[in-house]
């Protein structure tokens, strides 16, 4: 098939600015090469990092690129929103969105896929005969609003992530265009390195300490603020570190805003260590130097890719018990709390349980559900409409 890609308008493919969703994107893109199934071309936004990038020397799949950040690319954006109000996202997305239509609408596709941004069906239903699929990585259709309803009849099956994201969809009532395709984790990039406390001694921690890591945006949706505080109630086992990976907006870790400055400020009476933005694939050399991973997300996880990436490594997992997180963790050593009032304390014990019972909870490793082949495999699978 000749098939379009149309990415999220924010981060660029290949992922060379990390993104879970790009990573993803780049991973099917990866088998659609090796076993030349479809002609794709993806468009995407455009970044200086991309243009030697090995990816784009892959006969199958065509990269297409929108200029969003250049001064005249700004200034027409800005002008777009002048004449285009109550869209379905803001005038940034919707103005990649038209760049991308006006090059998209000369190819004769007949498919196109939907990366996260269920909402561009509408406009394309109108203008197109094609088919939509939409992969959904979030909880973007749950709403039973006119909008919602619009979107669900433009858009021809829905591919998502987990059975809670198929759920949450099923209640607006679209159940048998629904499959349930599980993201996938590429194995070449989470193996344990050799020398693995060289991350320990590059950030001052002890090679006998217990130690704890967090990964993912600095966001108080994550529940990385409770997680410090849990930390603080430890102050009297100093032999406990945490390990702080990521920063607000994926690579970028510089422009602290008042959120990320109070974690700062709890963690110098946590034992934590923040790292800021770390490439996707340095991430293992981190989770290495580390004994479990701390998931303490308030909101319901899609899925819970952190979860898989620390299984993948070994290591036990502390989370919050909801959305698609309890999916990743089946057969796995974990603990599940459950959100409240008391889930400062309740990490913190968590914390202390895994460390006096280690060898209970050592020996995870890679559920074949989510390994590279099954992921790509089964998307390529589910894109075909009868």
């Amino acid at each position: 098939m000749k098939v379009a890609i149309i990415t999220s308008g924010i981060l660029p493919i290949p992922a060379v600015l990390g993104g879970a969703v790009e990573n993803l994107i780049d991973y099917y893109l990866k088998y659609n090469h090796q076993h030349h199934l479809h002609d794709i071309t993806i468009y995407s936004v455009s970044h200086p990092q991309i243009k030697k990038n090995k990816a784009l020397q892959a006969k199958e799949n065509h990269y297409e690129y929108i200029d969003t950040k250049s001064l005249w690319a700004r200034f027409e954006a800005r002008i777009y929103a002048q004449f285009h109000k109550n869209e379905c996202y803001s005038y940034k997305l919707e103005y990649f969105f038209e760049k991308v239509y006006k090059r998209l609408k000369r190819k004769n596709f007949d498919l196109i896929i939907l990366e996260n941004r269920p909402g561009f069906a509408l406009k394309l239903k109108k203008r197109l005969n094609i088919p939509i699929v939409s992969h959904l990585h979030t909880n973007m259709i749950c709403a039973s609003d006119e909008k919602t309803k619009s979107i669900i009849r433009a858009t021809d099956r829905f591919i998502v992530v987990s059975d809670f994201l198929k759920r949450q969809i099923e209640s607006v009532g679209i159940p048998s265009r629904i499959a349930v395709v599980y993201n996938g984790l590429c194995t070449e990039n989470f193996t344990s390195p050799n020398k693995p406390n060289n991350i320990r001694e590059a950030l001052g921690i002890e090679k006998n300490d217990f130690v704890a890591i967090y990964t993912g945006r600095l966001i108080p949706d994550k529940g990385i603020k409770e997680l410090l505080e849990a930390f603080i109630l430890l102050k009297d086992h100093p032999d406990i570190k945490l390990i702080v990976v990521g920063g607000e907006n994926f690579a970028d870790s510089k422009n602290q805003n008042p959120f990320i400055e109070s974690l700062y400020n709890l963690g110098k009476n946590a034992n934590a260590h923040f790292t800021g933005f770390v490439p996707y694939n340095k991430l293992s050399s981190y989770l290495s130097a580390a004994d479990v991973a701390i998931i303490p997300s308030h909101i319901n996880e899609a899925l819970g890719m952190t979860c898989i990436e620390a299984t993948a490594m070994g290591l036990p997992v502390i989370a919050t018990n909801d959305g698609g997180i309890p999916e990743t963790l089946v057969g796995q050593k974990h603990i599940l709390l459950d959100k409240n009032d008391n889930l400062v304390s309740e990490l913190a014990q968590a914390i202390l349980k895994i460390k006096k019972n280690y060898n209970s909870y050592i020996g995870n490793k890679l559920d074949p559900r989510f390994n590279i082949e099954s992921y790509s495999s089964h998307f390529f699978e589910n894109i075909v409409i009868n």
